[in-house]
Parts: structure tokens; C-alpha cells; sequence
């Protein structure tokens, strides 16, 4: 298992293709129970007990419409009264493709104890869909799954980002368990604490960054990797986290709404942008791609 951090390391590296299976379906959190509690990133300052309950259901169920216009199946949780956080279904676990091309799910470890739980939930579902979990080694304290973890679509490659809610240590034991490569990008910035509120890998060439989000050596290194970068609207990034979008088929790119400066970019390069709106989600700090955890057949 080899691991990037920068251009020069990136120069040196040569991948045989291995894109990920077919995006088939996700996996969602209904928000009955959803709320904010506490303050545990800089999006939740001044939000608590300040959540629209009847507007974010809305809002998901708007969101749940839309994936199954795509054709793809929406799997629920079953919603426990306690768990406020579970409608954001990329923390808890990793569901994607092994280095083979076979469906693969790695059960996280959340950073917040009240959302332990989650993981277990997730973990039911899938053991209904027949899909093996593996764990993380109990030394694990912190790894917020898909949250941090993007599985590159051309390459052996998983994207990991160092920031306060996930482990180096944890992103080494996903590479092995997956059998893929690791480019560790760091998050410096508060606003930006999930790889993917700054990330979205939309084609095996394209992907969307906020420039902000990460270091020069980070940068370079996202410029080494993909032909072809859009550069999401900082302001946008900041106040509508347009970064937290999320593309199932290279052509569709699901994102929130009022971003109308990074659509017109994205429409530019080629895709169809499907706004919706995550208003009250944003309060929490998460949108479109924290609010489903994709499920990919096998290649």
C-alpha cells in the first residue's frame, strides 16, 4: 500500500486502471429526530434548537425524490429518537469498492459519543442487503467514513482527509482492509472539517475543490492528480457548502441550492446540476453528499 502526500510522490506513482462499481442505490437517515443540540462545528454556532423539523423533512424527502429519478434504490434507517445526527449517513461507515471492484463496507468510528450508535444501525441495514462489514482495530478512536474517505473512480486510490474527525491510523486500516493506495490531504480549515465539504469526485478526471479548504502541498497535489478542476465558489463554499456535492453516474451532480456561481461552472464542464434545497442542514454543517452513503454493485 503505497501513500501521497504530495506532487513529487504523485510524479513517482503508476496505477493500473481500477474504476469502482456502478453506483446502484444509498443509503439515508429520515430526519424525524433530527436537531442540533450542541455545537460541534462552526456551521452549528447559533443554530441550537433552531431546526424547521417540518421544512427538513421536506427538504429530504425532496432530496430521496430525486436519487430515485435517477433510477437508483433508496435504503432507510429506522429513525431512533436519540440519535439527532443520524440523517447525515457518509459518517458512520464506508460502503464502496475494493481494489478488485467488489462491493465493500467498512463500519466507522464517530468522533461525538451520542452517534456511536449510528454505525450499529448502518451496520443492520447493510447486513440485510448481504453486504459484508469489516471493523476498524479497536485502537481506532476516530474515523468518520465516507466523510473523509473518497474512493478515487480511475484509480486504486482512496482520498483521506486529515482533519479533526478522522485518524491517520484509521485511514491506513481502511487502505489495507480495501486494498487500495492512500493521498492524504490536509484540513486546516474550520469550515471545512470533512474532506467531503471540500471535495467531489464527479468523473475519473474531474473533480470539484474549494481552494481554501486545503494547503499549497494539498493543492498541487489535486493538480497533479485530475486533468480537469472547478474551482467551487469560495463564498459559496463557505455559506452554502456547494463543495458537499455528490455526482453518482459522471453526469448528474446533486448540490444545493442558491450555489448559482458554481452551477454555471459545472454546467460548463459538461454536467447537469439537480439543486436541492438542504437549508436546514446547512445549519448543521452538512448537505447533499453527507445525507446519503452510496451503495455500488460490483464492477
Amino acid at each position: 500500500m503505497k501513500t501521497i502526500r504530495n506532487r513529487q510522490e504523485w510524479n513517482l506513482t503508476r496505477w493500473n486502471s481500477s474504476p469502482p462499481g456502478p453506483v446502484s442505490g444509498v443509503l439515508v437517515g429520515p430526519p424525524v429526530f433530527f436537531d442540533i443540540t450542541d455545537v460541534r462545528n462552526e456551521h452549528m454556532k447559533g443554530q441550537i434548537g433552531n431546526v424547521d423539523k417540518q421544512r427538513a423533512q421536506d427538504q429530504w424527502v425532496n432530496l430521496c425524490d430525486e436519487i430515485r429519478g435517477l433510477g437508483l434504490s433508496v435504503h432507510e434507517l429506522d429513525p431512533q429518537r436519540e440519535q439527532v445526527d443520524a440523517v447525515f449517513t457518509a459518517n458512520p461507515s464506508l460502503c464502496t469498492s475494493d481494489s478488485d471492484g467488489l462491493p465493500k463496507v467498512i463500519i466507522g468510528r464517530m468522533n461525538h459519543p451520542n452517534r456511536l450508535p449510528e454505525s450499529d444501525q448502518h451496520q443492520q441495514v447493510y447486513d440485510q442487503l448481504g453486504l459484508h462489514c469489516d471493523s476498524l482495530p479497536a485502537e481506532i478512536v476516530s474515523w468518520e467514513g465516507n466523510g473523509d474517505s473518497l474512493r478515487d473512480l480511475q484509480r486504486p486510490l482512496l482520498w483521506c482527509g486529515l482533519g479533526p474527525r478522522s485518524q491517520e491510523a484509521g485511514h491506513v486500516a481502511a487502505g489495507q482492509i480495501l486494498g487500495l493506495d492512500l493521498a492524504f490531504l490536509e484540513l486546516p480549515t474550520a469550515d471545512f472539517y470533512h474532506l467531503d465539504t471540500a471535495l467531489a469526485l464527479l468523473n475519473e478526471t474531474t473533480a470539484a475543490f474549494v481552494r481554501e479548504a486545503f494547503t499549497e502541498e494539498g493543492l498541487q497535489l489535486l493538480e497533479a492528480a485530475f486533468e480537469n478542476l472547478i474551482e467551487v465558489d469560495p463564498q459559496e463554499a463557505k455559506s452554502r457548502l456547494a463543495g458537499n456535492m455528490w455526482c453518482p453516474d459522471g453526469s448528474h451532480v446533486f448540490i444545493t441550492s442558491q450555489t448559482p456561481r458554481t452551477c454555471a461552472l459545472l454546467t460548463e464542464s459538461g454536467f447537469k446540476t439537480i439543486e436541492i434545497d438542504t437549508g436546514e442542514f446547512l445549519k448543521s454543517g452538512g448537505s447533499v453528499f453527507c445525507m446519503r452513503q452510496e451503495i455500488r454493485d460490483a464492477r
